[in-house]
């Protein structure tokens, strides 16, 4: 890579100096012997003027000059950088206390250009912002070396710590009279250190696999996630933390490294790693006691500390049923789960109110009670409770223009209660959720006042764009590839309140639709929302026809006091139905009916505890919706439609998250979902009401088997023959859906899965022994346009079992 940079002086510059002005008058008498200068004579210079050169003088001809000032004049013109040598003389120009100066000087090269050529892993600007070189200047070969040390330091810090860098001055031609040149830097980087082994000694309890396990410094591997990249600051947190904790956690709290040795062949990169450790004893558990506590009994903290069944101390939380304290005593010392179980203890006593609480872990060592004896450790965890504290003012700063009242809806602590940590989280996590703010929210300002007992709460939070244009294509089972185009602002008026359009076009589907959200209606918690739409759905999986409906909804969520995670929901719709019959068709079983009003009225109940609205990995979702069609609200319809689903999601583990940086971490979760619906009376009018399954798009999902192919009267491959399509529709389903997934962050899921499910023709077939199974694993992202996912599934009861690829828009259960 070649980097044209700016201009720059060089340094190191070497002068050589003679004065031998006034040689001949004593020393003593220098300082005091006057010259007068008839005349200044100038030499050697090439592109600077002999009146510039006078002009850095601080005398002129004709004035009486001083050793000082000479000397004075010599300092200036070394300053100006202009000069690699200065020599002043004099000589007797004929009347006593006369003379000539005579300035000889060699100036140093302009610099046209800079150029570097071979520097990849670093930035060029180190060379012309950081150290000064720069075009347009005097070479200046302090500079060059301050370039290169920068330059250096900088490849050393990505593991490269031995490039070479030369450089050139290289005249430019037809400017060689006047010393014009380019500079160029030559770097050679080198390989980069790739740590290639890691050999420890004087380990005998800790395998040396285990040790360099938990080391962030690695030896290089196979896979792309192992590189074997060598950082100086990731092996300083092995020698100072990593080590030491992993030892730490077996009980050996006198483990020291005695040495540590870093071998690198520079001709490869490759690096050897050398550790010597000692290892000291092992210490055992011999009492634990807890001081001080009122608020929470002795037995209540205990178990913090108590390993469980078939593990350590450091299993705190898993593997069954706590051990007994007696149990405990004799046991190996974890010295990070007893830290570990002393934080749990703070934040309990955090959630309780008690916010000026201070636990203080002591752990005495004893040496051994007997020859041949482990020494032990006598714990002790005392707590200074103090007073609960009450919240007292909860402000909100930043909202320019969302009003106050909706983000203070999300806050479910108020003035007066006792602090919670759990419930101020909570709030944090459901200010962010609303979208309308910069993320990540900055995590509120607690500011506690030991004197009153109160907590002031502040939350600060930075507007941002709300509304959006938003378009593309999309690829569904059931209408095939489609495009869309829309505007949605989900903050009207700066007051949650939402409003959408969009048209969904393409050839099997022209869709316009109008929508308008109010989260409070009249400044209660109940919301509403109303709905237009003229719609045209030609199914790519039903090709005999197209359906085309006009019409509107109205719905309403109300709150169900003391219960604030479940609403109840009531709404109505009604829409004009009519279906046009492909000409080439012969099936007239969906497409060939008569023209239908559809009125609608339905009610609901939903409770949901899920923390994350796509990505959850705790909590719950249960809901139980009705809808009544005909009867007494008219129309064509005469049926009663039930859905009932339920999801629940428990997190099982995490990776990283819990370092010093307190980042993100990856989290495990294990997730089930059991969705069923059964339709009571005659939805012949109105088919697409019934059930159909199969694929990830068009009604309920199976992965492994394609759209529409399973039915009441089993598996048929999507549009093969044998079967109408009026008979893949069924009046009641089943589905059950379990799932293992790795939430890498807020936007990125990979997960697991396994779905098993059916349909029926009525609702007292149902049977769960009779599901078709499918397994696999897929992927799911978050995008400007929503959710989308690829899943891979195999399909185990199809008559030619095997895998299918699904793309899925929306999230998963």
């Amino acid at each position: 890579m070649v980097g044209h940079v700016g201009w720059s002086r060089p340094w190191g510059l070497v002068v050589a100096v003679v004065v031998s002005l006034f040689a001949a008058v004593p020393a003593s008498g220098q300082q005091a012997f006057l010259l007068v200068v008839d005349s200044i004579e100038v030499e050697g210079n090439r592109r600077i003027s002999r009146d510039d050169i006078v002009g850095l003088l601080p005398f002129q001809v004709g004035d009486s000059v001083r050793v000082s000032q000479v000397q004075d004049a010599q300092r200036t013109m070394w300053g100006s950088g202009a000069f690699a040598d200065v020599l002043i003389f004099a000589r007797d120009a004929g009347p006593v206390g006369h003379g000539i100066l005579r300035i000889e000087v060699s100036e140093q090269a302009m610099v046209r250009n800079v150029d570097i050529v071979g520097l990849q892993n670093a930035d060029p600007d180190l060379v012309t912002d950081s150290a000064g070189v720069r075009a347009g200047a005097p070479y200046d070969d302090q500079a060059v070396v301050r370039a290169k040390s920068l330059v250096r330091a900088a490849l050393a810090e990505e593991g490269i710590p031995f490039a070479s860098i030369e450089e050139q001055l290289v005249p430019v031609p037809g400017l060689e009279e006047q010393n014009v040149v380019d500079l160029l830097f030559e770097v050679a980087e080198g390989n980069r250190v790739t740590v290639a082994d890691v050999v420890v000694r004087g380990n005998n309890a800790i395998a040396t696999e285990d040790i360099v396990a938990a080391m962030g410094t690695r030896p290089e591997g196979f896979w792309w996630f192992r590189s074997g990249e060598f950082d100086e600051e990731s092996f300083e947190l092995d020698r100072a933390t990593r080590i030491p904790q992993l030892y730490a956690s077996r009980g050996y709290l006198d483990m020291r490294v005695l040495s540590d040795t870093l071998i690198i062949d520079p001709t490869s990169g490759k690096a050897r790693v050398e550790l010597e450790l000692d290892e000291g004893p092992q210490y055992r558990i011999a009492a634990l006691s807890i001081e001080g506590n009122q608020y929470f009994e002795d037995e209540r903290l205990e178990r913090f500390f108590l390993p469980q069944r078939g593990g350590l101390l450091r299993s705190l939380g898993f593997g069954g049923a706590a051990l007994e304290e007696e149990e405990t005593l004799g046991r190996v010392f974890d010295q990070l789960a007893f830290e570990a179980a002393e934080q749990s203890i703070q934040q309990l006593y955090y959630n309780a109110g008690y916010i000026f609480a201070g636990t203080q872990p002591i752990i005495e060592k004893r040496p051994p009670s007997a020859e041949g004896e482990d020494p032990t450790v006598a714990l002790t965890l005392q707590v200074q409770e103090g007073q609960p504290a009450y919240i007292g003012n909860i402000a909100i700063q930043g909202n320019d223009y969302t009003y106050e009242r909706v983000i203070r809806d999300q806050i479910v602590v108020l003035p007066g209660d006792v602090y919670s940590q759990d419930r101020l989280l909570q709030s944090y996590q459901g200010i962010s959720s609303l979208g309308f703010f910069e993320a990540p929210l900055p995590f509120p300002n607690v500011d506690p006042n030991q004197e009153t007992g109160e907590v002031d709460i502040t939350f600060e939070v930075v507007e941002k764009q709300t509304g959006a244009i938003n378009f593309g294509t999309s690829v569904g089972g059931g209408i095939g590839l489609a495009g869309f185009i829309g505007y949605d602002q989900p903050n009207l008026f700066g007051q949650a309140k939402s409003g959408s359009l969009r048209w969904d076009f393409g050839r099997f589907v022209n869709n316009f639709t109008v929508t308008y959200t109010d989260p409070q209606l009249f400044q209660t918690r109940t919301n509403g929302t109303i709905s237009l739409f003229n719609a045209r759905d030609r199914f790519f999986s039903f090709q005999s026809g197209q359906r085309r409906r006009v019409g509107g909804s109205l719905r309403f969520g109300i709150p169900i006091p003391g219960a604030t995670r479940t609403r109840l929901f009531a709404g109505y719709s009604i829409a004009r139905t009519t279906y046009d019959l492909a000409q080439s068709s012969n099936d007239q079983s969906l497409f060939g009916l008569p023209p239908g009003t559809q009125s609608q009225f339905q009610l609901g109940i939903t409770r949901t505890t899920l923390n994350h609205p796509i990505f959850p990995f705790s909590g719950s979702r249960l809901s139980w919706n009705v809808e009544l069609n005909g009867g007494l609200l008219g129309g064509d319809g005469n049926f009663t439609r039930h859905l009932v689903d339920g999801t629940w999601w428990v997190p099982v583990g995490q990776v990283g998250g819990d370092g010093p940086d307190g980042g993100r971490p990856i989290i495990f979760a294990f997730g089930t979902s059991v969705n069923a619906g059964a339709i009571f009376g005659d939805p012949s009018n109105f088919p697409f009401d019934r059930f159909w399954m199969g694929g990830v798009q068009f009604g309920q999902q199976l992965r492994g088997y394609d759209e529409t192919s399973i039915t009441p009267f089993g598996f048929f491959p999507e549009r093969s023959g044998g079967i109408s399509d009026i008979n893949r529709l069924g009046d009641s389903f089943l589905t059950i859906t379990a799932e293992l997934a790795m939430r890498l962050n807020d936007n990125i899921s990979i997960q697991a899965f396994m779905d098993a499910g059916n349909v029926w023709s009525d609702p007292l077939d149902i049977d769960p022994a009779r599901l078709y199974r499918g397994a696999g694993f897929g992927v799911q992202l978050v995008t400007p346009f929503g959710p989308i996912g690829l899943d891979y599934a195999y399909g185990f009861d199809k008559t030619i079992p095997g895998w299918q690829l699904h793309f899925r828009m929306g999230p998963g259960f």
